[in-house]
């Protein structure tokens, strides 16, 4: 997945992008009522500076005014009570309030993408999958395919789908048993071919 184009000068020239940006790094709600959902944020959690915080004000900060650096310093400190910046803070505050150097790099100057980005790259890839799995079955399944029923194919395409998608789960670290049967019978059989032949 290419970030390049997040990273462009062009895309961040106005504050308000930069601000939308650095939300959607940190995984703040999206779409729709984020303007509000941010005003009542900063009211909620750092109620003696953002107390009287007016929608408007908010409202131009999404847009091409910034708020002044104090203010800012106060909402990324507000948003560090629940959300993580994986980045240096300071040098996010200052892109917020100027623009310049990107913030969101790695260590080798590469842009990262955001949570956002991740979440919908799973989802881009999960819906692919489907795809992909049902031409293997299309394929492994050969002339059976025409005599197997629809609820029999489904079958064999869902065990692949969880089969690719519990192999790809970082957080699954543990080989569950249906899998190693399935290797271990794949590997008899050949071994068993190969004796016969």
């Amino acid at each position: 997945m290419s970030t390049k184009r997040n990273t462009e000068h062009d895309a961040f020239g106005l504050a308000g992008n930069r601000l939308n940006h650095i939300l959607d790094q940190i995984g703040f709600k999206q779409g729709r009522g984020r303007m509000a959902e941010f005003q009542n944020y900063l009211t909620d959690k750092a109620p003696n500076i953002f107390g009287d915080l007016k929608y408007t004000t908010v409202r131009s900060w999404f847009q091409e005014h910034s708020p002044p650096m104090r203010k800012i310093d106060a909402a990324i400190h507000a948003l560090q009570y629940d959300y993580t910046f994986h980045h240096d803070v300071s040098h996010i505050k200052t892109w917020w309030k100027v623009g310049g150097f990107y913030p969101f790099v790695n260590e080798y100057g590469d842009p990262v993408p955001s949570i956002n980005d991740l979440q919908q790259e799973v989802t881009d890839n999960n819906e692919k999958l489907q795809f992909v799995v049902m031409s293997l079955v299309t394929e492994e399944t050969g002339e059976l395919f025409r005599t197997l029923s629809s609820n029999e194919l489904v079958m064999l395409k869902d065990k692949a789908v969880q089969f690719a998608q519990d192999f790809s789960d970082p957080f699954k670290t543990e080989c569950p048993s249906e899998y190693l049967r399935i290797v271990i019978k794949a590997e008899l059989s050949s071994l068993l071919k190969k004796q016969t032949k």
